[in-house]
């Protein structure tokens, strides 16, 4: 069981994301309400071939400012994963932000889901360390219903199919193992990725509105594995409806 010390969710933390972002400088930086955290140097590209302003956060993790509203922040720059994408999304809400959400790829565990969908999960399986020390085993790991809404509605506009379902978070990425692969798939989970319930626990910890965008990747499946998806459009293309959900959904707030 994680965590192994019983009483942890209500014992005070030796030190605070508060008090290394402030350690940078004189307050805290100059941090939209909504940040994406970005994955694939595809989509980083792309950001920063937009944007000429950025702000550094904490120890060297700069974000690109997309608008006033929205900034980026190239989670690849620092590493992959559950715990790197729990510091930043620390970080970001101890520097103001009230939303997080990741924009990135998964493997998909429905074959019938479109090369060039734009996943949005609800729900997670929490199969990672990072959440456990954030929330009780028994409490559930959710994206904002609202926010995914947005997504849904600016990403479908855009022309993008929008599936949702339970996702699947997990730290191993060399014991993905055939049995619970087909035990999820056959349960009707949408995707999989190192870093959603992370995220997610972190921003229900904070108070913040958190949610999850996933471009497929690939296919996981036991039988016939298929390790890149063909689509015409991705990433790049999700940016632009991403960020107008975001501005949307922190104007209505």
């Amino acid at each position: 069981m994680i965590p192994h010390y019983e009483d942890k969710y209500g014992a005070e933390a030796l030190f605070s994301p508060q008090e290394a972002v402030v350690e940078q400088g004189d307050g805290l930086p100059d941090v939209p309400p909504a940040v994406i955290l970005g994955y694939q140097t595809e989509l980083t590209d792309a950001v920063q071939a937009r944007t000429s302003s950025q702000t550094t956060i904490v120890r060297g993790q700069q974000m690109d400012l997309i608008s006033e509203s929205v900034g980026y922040v190239p989670v690849h720059e620092s590493g992959i994963g559950a715990p790197v994408s729990a510091i930043i999304t620390e970080n970001v809400i101890a520097a103001g932000a009230d939303v997080v959400v990741m924009l990135g790829g998964c493997a998909a565990l429905q074959q019938d889901i479109a090369p060039d969908a734009a996943i949005l999960p609800t729900d997670t399986i929490r199969d990672e360390g990072v959440s456990h020390h954030y929330l009780p085993e028994n409490e559930p790991v959710i994206a904002t219903e609202s926010l995914v809404d947005r997504l849904d509605d600016s990403l479908s506009d855009a022309g993008f199919d929008t599936p949702r379902g339970k996702t699947w978070t997990t730290s191993a990425m060399y014991r993905e193992t055939i049995p619970e692969i087909e035990q999820y798939r056959d349960a009707g989970l949408v995707s999989l990725c190192m870093e959603s319930a992370a995220i997610w626990s972190v921003c229900q910890y904070r108070n913040a509105d958190t949610a999850t965008i996933h471009e497929v990747g690939d296919y996981l499946a036991p039988d016939d594995w298929v390790p890149d998806a063909e689509a015409d459009r991705g990433l790049r293309e999700m940016l632009d409806p991403t960020v107008r959900a975001l501005e949307n959904h922190v104007a209505s707030e």
